[in-house]
């Protein structure tokens, strides 16, 4: 695992990335902000401390799901609420079908990201890919919905919840 802080320019420009492909979120950065990057051989994430986090995969980014850092980005991109008998399907890498989603919070396009929370705890178990938009996700009475990118206990969990635990402020 490597870990470096980001220079002013590096900084500025995964900020700017961030604000251009998450344009609800607000992210006030002080010039005393550090940002950490810590790298594994196929998973980079970017610790903005006390703000929040995301993790690059394959050049996409990503917020992770770790609820109390990342809950105003969570929060900021639109969610299906999905029912318990989906769940343990979807933490385990399959993507949302309609017949399990009970509710959406906010509209989406095809293509966009999507958060998916639990109907009872409305906890964030998965981000995923709009595969329609979300009046025809409504619409649709079966089919895949959501393509499933990151979950609760995958690879990239597991390493942002070991690279937060070491490298973030306590």
């Amino acid at each position: 695992m490597q870990v470096r802080l980001l220079n002013k320019r590096e900084k500025q420009e995964i900020v700017a990335r961030i604000s251009s492909e998450f344009p609800n979120l607000k992210l006030d950065l002080s010039p005393k902000t550090v940002v950490r990057e810590v790298k594994n051989e196929k998973i980079t994430l970017y610790i903005l401390e006390g703000l929040a986090a995301f993790a690059k995969v394959d050049d996409a980014l990503l917020p992770i799901l770790v609820e109390p850092l990342n809950k105003n980005v969570l929060d900021s991109i639109p969610s299906m609420i999905v029912d318990m008998g989906a769940v343990p399907h979807i933490v385990n890498g399959a993507d949302v079908m309609r017949p399990g989603i009970v509710a959406l919070e906010g509209k989406f396009n095809e293509g966009e990201l999507v958060v998916i929370r639990d109907e009872r705890h409305r906890k964030s178990i998965a981000i995923g890919k709009a595969l329609e938009s979300s009046e025809n996700v409504m619409k649709a009475e079966r089919g895949k919905v959501v393509v499933n990118l990151h979950y609760v206990g995958d690879k990239i969990w597991r390493f942002c919840t070991e690279a937060l635990s070491r490298y973030s402020n306590p």
